[in-house]
């Protein structure tokens, strides 16, 4: 498992940790926030030399031409120009044309886009993956990952996901892996899902996908991509700043919608959650701050002073993330053993619920819905269950 920073907006915090602080192992970059003619260039300090070789980088078709916002239009090839172009090619000839840029660049590793499509247009969306295996150029020294985007409704559907997966893993399939980008919708007030299907469906996908021999890579992920690690082998898993880079959602790229406001998040791996900002109060008032501290992290150190003014704005708060993140994910890793890397996966989840609840009982600190323990039993169940089949 490779971790690769999913880089959108202050795309300078990511490439930051993994120059001066050796996070992660490489990049994707996302078109909606990227200029065109900006790729190949240097980003943030970054020389092209320096980035490339470790890059990829996400053409987001998702929304095909309903598509808004970002720097989307930047790219001539996007469907999002149909709208003013009445004598734009169809969908493969703008597929190769993305597949040429991504070559032109420099870029070893090809996301080859793809369009969101609705769930009941499945035969249409093996159809158009079948074309494009067959009428895509795939010329050799390339590695090729076909995007598969998984709305929520489609992902909880077993027979849709048993359908598309007999397709996608069809004898003449010429791709190398695939980029599998999916929304949890983890419902209100909730930053991961606790929806056992979309846990099942989606371990499917991968593990399916594993034992036929492809690569895979998961783009958007949240936390919760610690579940699906622990119980297959992933090729390589992202790991994002803000919200919207964690969290896989085509209505972003049709509508235009902004975050609301925050103070920001500090994640514990202790708790293996997010906690609010203003919830930092209780573990100070209570002297148990040290309780939840991220080890060996310094931007947790500093995060966690009492002079620090929290915003979400500021990077050494994702960046805590990114590195106790990354950690976990690279002690997981280190475990070969499919069974001995969930066993150490589900004593850390048990570990995290009896935090919680000797924080309650002992020190009477009650942490409420995003803070909550709400998807640990969820994530203790699923791996329990998946370690005795």
């Amino acid at each position: 498992m490779k971790i690769l920073h999913q880089l959108g907006h202050n795309c300078n915090w990511g490439l930051d940790t993994h120059f001066d602080n050796e996070i992660g192992d490489g990049f994707i970059f996302t078109a909606y926030s990227f200029d065109c003619a900006k790729m190949g260039q240097t980003i943030s300090r970054r020389k092209s030399a320096d980035y490339l070789p470790l890059s990829m980088i996400d053409l987001q078709f998702y929304g095909n031409k309903n598509s808004t916002g970002g720097k989307l239009a930047t790219y001539p090839f996007h469907p999002i120009n149909n709208r003013r172009d009445k004598t734009s090619v169809g969908g493969i000839e703008k597929i190769q044309a993305a597949v040429t840029y991504q070559q032109r660049l420099g870029f070893k590793k090809i996301i080859i886009p793809f369009f969101y499509l609705e769930e009941q247009n499945l035969n249409k969306t093996i159809k158009l993956i079948s074309r494009i295996n067959k009428n895509v150029r795939l010329t050799h020294g390339y590695e090729y990952y076909m995007t598969i985007p998984f709305a929520n409704e489609s992902i909880k559907n077993e027979e849709y996901v048993e359908l598309l997966l007999q397709a996608i893993t069809d004898i003449n399939i010429e791709f190398d892996g695939y980029y599998i980008v999916c929304d949890s919708n983890p419902g209100y007030k909730k930053k991961v899902s606790v929806d056992f299907n979309y846990y099942t469906n989606l371990l499917k996908v991968f593990a399916t996908l594993n034992k036929q021999g492809f690569k895979t890579i998961h783009g958007y992920a949240n936390w919760d991509a610690i579940v699906f690690n622990a119980l297959t082998n992933i090729d390589f898993v992202s790991i994002g700043t803000f919200e919207n880079l964690r969290n896989f959602n085509i209505t972003r790229f049709t509508e235009k919608i902004s975050g609301g406001p925050s103070d920001g998040w500090y994640y514990s791996e202790k708790l293996m959650n997010f906690i609010k900002a203003k919830d930092l109060t209780q573990f100070r008032n209570t002297g148990t701050l040290d309780m939840i501290r991220n080890d060996r992290n310094a931007f947790s150190d500093i995060i966690l002073d009492e002079s620090f003014a929290w915003s979400t704005q500021k990077p050494d708060v994702h960046k805590n993330y990114l590195l106790a993140i990354s950690r976990f994910y690279e002690r997981m890793r280190a475990q070969k053993d499919i069974k001995k890397r969930a066993s150490y996966v589900l004593e850390k989840v048990y570990k995290a619920r009896e935090l919680y609840e000797r924080l309650a009982t002992d020190h009477k600190v009650f942490l409420m819905d995003e803070s909550s323990d709400y998807h640990l039993d969820t994530w203790a169940a699923f791996i329990q269950r998946n370690i005795l089949m």
